[in-house]
């Protein structure tokens, strides 16, 4: 009888269930061992791994990892989801899949949400325009960086909110209007004769985030925490379910933060507002239970899991430090996937990012995933791309199951020490920043958006290097490819720029400024612009841009001269390539074989161009180029690339002075390299 025919007996009570399969333990020694051997003698510390987001991965990953993360994780991890430091989640696990609405016009912004509603979301974010969240009514002001919803006074939020149901499940991103909305909000509810404690959404007030976004507030953080302790005392008498303080490190993502960084930052906003609102008779057992705090998701995954893990774990200790009730200390985490690594051109692949992060969120334990539309580098995106964004979590939700298990990824050797080394790195940049004076004083000095500024120009600096790479933009580039259908924006007059002259109510509680508002003052007139704070915005961009700046600017050609033996030389053609489609270049004649130098200088004269690339072997290099560069130029050439070339210094110095300006290589610089040959051909086409 074979060992699957075999009857296997119902275990007894208190022993394990028998396993079909046993597997004998294998120790660390063993897994270095086979390590070594498939790195052919190199040693185990090249795989070894200095990340951006302030850890270090490790080789190997055995088991022996889980005895050396810290006492406390190890306690945190024998207990349930649901149980305080809540490291393995909040409890029951089912996501809101919450759409991202950030339309400009107000009546375009309603009809995007209430289609996302009726096409599977069952949550929706508001994102107001930058300038209303910061009170920025400074003539001149730069416009938004990422778009957002332009509210004006009453009227606009009750368009923006027409049939949209109070008592859902919403947040409206506020800034410093977060006073002004919730006024307009209890004004609408009692319109619409809905009883203020049946209402569950989230006025998003985070003076900090707003006063990062654009390097001014207009009322100054005092004045706009004045008015978030006013809004928090009103919604606690009248409306207790709904949240009124938002604590969000997105815009410290978009700006170039790694994962411990954006931790960190995260919880230095939410001790910021404990602080903050403390002094203002608000305590943190009043905050706790109406905090939203929101991360941004990349393409790392298990980073990301990690990340949202430790999130979770830290700001659940901080608010139990602050005198948090332990029911109250799980504070409810958003995600969104990353604006930053979104692409404009082959934005197909953006679908595959979204459904990365949509993934990191749901087997991490986020209480809500926003999923950006494929087409969002582009412009407005419009109904089938939207659609798109939520059926992927539909799918992962509803066909996948993912919600059905809490905290899957909990215990894994890999996953567990990523967590540690995440919360370890993220508290000692808390401690920096509070030993500073905090985040606040930071961003006034300057030295965090400096910090990230850092931390930006390295990443970009890795995509520029194509070392970390873009599918689509710095890889497997495609030219000519077309573009999916999507709406333009409109940016509307910007609210400074509508003569309203400042109110100045001495009564600034809930129910005074929704008189105001009544009598048809608008937000904008709410805002003492007398009084700001002022310091650098935060500099956002995605990684993409550079490179697709040089696509934009249309299409070029370069010939590209190859001489040698295919098989030889089959690789580099290929690489240069896809490196010129980076830089929307298309490489003429790399189907074409030449024997010599004097066949390839001959090609060259018939092609009038001021560049050229020349691809051989490295050892063909030193006698070919000597020869064949001095008759490029010639015959017009200006610039001289190679594909590859030496890396020894003396060696490459020889191609130097032989004439090779531009080695296109393998973790080189393939950005400048790209602008340099694309001023070339813009100069030649306007012969």
């Amino acid at each position: 009888m074979s060992g699957y025919d075999a009857p296997v007996s119902e275990p007894r009570s208190g022993e394990a269930p028998p396993r079909l399969c046993e597997f004998p333990p294998v120790g660390r020694d063993a897994w270095e061992r086979r390590a070594l051997r498939e790195l052919a003698g190199a040693p185990l510390e090249v795989l070894r791994r200095q990340t951006r987001h302030g850890v270090t991965l490790e080789p190997l990953y055995c088991g022996d990892e889980i005895g050396q993360i810290s006492r406390e994780q190890r306690a945190a991890l024998g207990r349930s989801p649901g149980e305080a430091p809540f490291l393995r989640g909040a409890g029951e696990h089912r996501w809101s899949i919450r759409q991202t609405i950030d339309t400009t016009s107000v009546r375009a912004a309603n009809a995007d949400a209430r289609a996302d509603l009726e096409n599977g979301a069952d949550s929706l974010w508001f994102r107001l325009d930058e300038r209303i969240q910061a009170g920025d009514r400074r003539p001149g002001s730069p416009g938004p960086i990422r778009p957002g919803v332009v509210v004006r006074d009453l009227e606009e939020l009750d368009a923006l909110l027409d049939g949209i149901d109070l008592t859902g499940d919403l947040v409206i991103e506020a800034g410093v209007a977060a006073l002004p909305i919730t006024a307009g909000v209890l004004t609408l509810a009692e319109r619409r004769g809905l009883d203020p404690r049946a209402l569950r959404l989230t006025i998003g007030g985070d003076p900090i985030s707003a006063f990062a976004l654009r390097g001014h507030l207009g009322g100054g953080l005092d004045r706009a925490y004045e008015d978030l302790a006013a809004s928090l005392r009103s919604l606690a008498e009248t409306a207790p379910q709904v949240r009124a303080v938002l604590a969000t490190a997105v815009p410290y993502a978009d700006a170039g933060a790694g994962a411990s960084e954006e931790i960190a930052l995260l919880l230095c906003t939410i001790i910021d507002h404990v602080r903050r609102l403390g002094r203002l008779g608000i305590g943190v057992e009043l905050i706790a239970p109406r905090l939203l705090a929101a991360l941004s998701v990349d393409r790392d995954l298990f980073v990301g899991i990690a990340k949202v893990r430790a999130a979770r774990l830290l700001a659940a200790r901080v608010l139990l430090a602050c005198g948090a009730p332990p029911q109250s200390a799980s504070v409810p985490l958003h995600l969104e996937g990353s604006w930053r690594e979104l692409s404009a051109f082959d934005p197909w692949v953006n679908l595959l990012r979204g459904t990365t992060s949509a993934f990191v969120g749901a087997i991490a334990g986020a209480q809500s995933i926003a999923t950006p539309a494929f087409t969002d580098a582009l412009g407005r995106a419009d109904e089938d791309a939207r659609r798109m964004a939520s059926n992927t979590q539909l799918l992962l939700r509803e066909e996948c199951h993912l919600g059905r298990v809490a905290d899957p990824a909990g215990g894994s050797w890999y996953v567990e020490s990523l967590t540690e080394s995440l919360a370890r790195a993220a508290w000692e940049r808390v401690q920096a920043i509070e030993a500073a004076g905090g985040i606040a004083a930071e961003l006034g000095s300057g030295a965090l958006q400096r910090r990230l500024a850092d931390a930006s120009t390295s990443a970009a600096a890795d995509v520029a290097r194509a070392r970390s790479p873009i599918t689509g933009v710095n890889r497997y580039a495609i030219n000519g490819e077309g573009t999916p259908s999507f709406l333009q924006r409109t940016l509307l007059s910007p609210p400074h720029e509508v003569e309203v002259a400042p109110l100045q109510l001495a009564d600034r509680s809930v129910g005074a400024v929704a008189d105001a508002l009544g009598e048809g003052v608008t937000f904008a007139a709410l805002v003492d612009a007398r009084a700001t704070d002022d310091a650098p915005a935060l500099v956002r961009e995605r990684l993409a841009a550079p490179f697709e700046a040089l696509r934009g600017a249309g299409a070029a050609s370069i010939p590209v001269l190859c001489v040698g033996a295919l098989a030889a030389i089959k690789p580099r053609i290929d690489f240069t390539q896809a490196l010129l489609a980076s830089g929307g270049i298309v490489a003429e004649g790399a189907d074409t074989l030449f024997d010599g130098a004097d066949a390839a200088a001959a090609s060259f004269a018939h092609a009038t161009s001021r560049a050229a690339v020349i691809v051989a072997t490295e050892d063909d290099y030193p006698v070919l180029l000597p020869r064949l560069i001095p008759e490029l130029q010639r015959t017009g050439a200006e610039v001289i690339a190679i594909a590859g070339g030496p890396k020894d210094e003396a060696a490459r110095a020889a191609l130097v002075a032989a004439g090779v300006d531009l080695f296109l290589a393998r973790g080189g610089e393939a950005l400048s390299a790209l602008r340099r040959l694309r001023a070339t051909l813009t100069r030649e086409a306007g012969r």
